[in-house]
């Protein structure tokens, strides 16, 4: 057991940086993101606010003297590149290190990265995030917690426990990732229902806020319909925070699982497409515009 943790952050994002804050008010931090400029505005943004060490890195491999390093990137490739240069280290870390990767990561690269790390005695768990830019800010984000090693696991809570309001732990390395995917393409499908019932809805005469008061007393009520299309949808303001390329990338990678263990999901390929579809028309926005898009679409198209 790490008497003190010092702990490294990687990805000073929307959320990466509301997260590295929460727990600076804990533990002695080095935060690190490949714009330098948001590296030292957040480092001292968070320093300001705590009596805690924050150190700007220059540069990941300046995170050496962390026990604990957590990432928070866009992708399970772009994890592999911060960490791993073939198969060795990029950050110098000392054996008994752990790696937390809360991105939306693929489980089966997760998997493969957890491998190359062990070989050098350090210890990859997976433990992506649901909730939006306000719950990381708030810190009452749900996490999913997988790992192959008890004692890591244990360490590694307390530190999670700074962003969230619940640590879920979820089984081996990768299962964390594998139900991150599930759950935002069952969100995204919720999304992309909703969506399609607004549009027939409002061009059969019926008012989008009533249908969505209906909706959330009724037996069709998601999270989407709750949390999302009012205000996001019907009142046009399309901004949770949430991209499209990234729902659109962990649909896909749900996709993947399901072939992986032979799932049939008919219903996974409809939404993975429709997103993918969205994607291609509109770009980097937020995911809630590709409702736009999808209103905009008839049939013969």
């Amino acid at each position: 057991m790490v008497a003190k943790e010092v702990v490294g952050f990687i990805g000073l994002g929307t959320m990466g940086a509301p997260m590295a804050r929460n727990i600076a008010a804990s533990y002695d931090t080095h935060v690190y993101d490949i714009d330098s400029g948001r590296t030292a505005e957040v480092a001292q943004d968070i320093a300001n606010g705590t009596a805690r060490r924050v150190v700007p890195a220059a540069d990941a491999g300046a995170l050496e003297a962390c026990t604990i390093v957590v990432l928070m990137l866009p992708t399970s490739k772009d994890v592999r590149e911060v960490l791993l240069a073939g198969s060795e280290p990029r950050i110098p870390l000392s054996p008994g290190s752990i790696v937390i990767d809360m991105s939306s990561s693929d489980p089966t690269d997760t998997v493969g990265t957890g491998e190359a790390l062990r070989a050098h005695g350090i210890t990859l768990l997976d433990a992506p995030v649901s909730g939006a830019q306000p719950r990381a800010a708030a810190g009452t984000l749900a996490i999913m917690l997988g790992g192959d090693d008890d004692a890591a696991l244990s360490r590694a809570e307390p530190v999670l426990d700074t962003m969230s309001r619940n640590v879920f732990r979820t089984g081996k390395l990768g299962t964390g990732h594998a139900m991150k995917a599930l759950n935002n393409y069952v969100a995204g499908a919720a999304f992309a229902a909703t969506s399609e019932a607004l549009n027939a809805g409002v061009r059969f005469g019926l008012a989008p806020d009533v249908m969505v008061e209906v909706l959330n007393d009724s037996t069709g009520q998601s999270f989407s319909s709750s949390h999302v299309f009012l205000p996001h949808v019907v009142e046009e303001q399309f901004a949770t925070g949430f991209a499209l390329p990234l729902i659109t990338k962990d649909i896909k990678i749900a996709e993947a699982l399901f072939d992986a263990v032979r799932v049939p999901a008919p219903i996974c390929r409809a939404v993975t497409s429709q997103f993918a579809d969205a994607l291609q028309a509109l770009g980097d926005v937020d995911h809630t515009e590709a409702y736009k898009h999808w209103s905009a679409t008839d049939m013969d198209r």
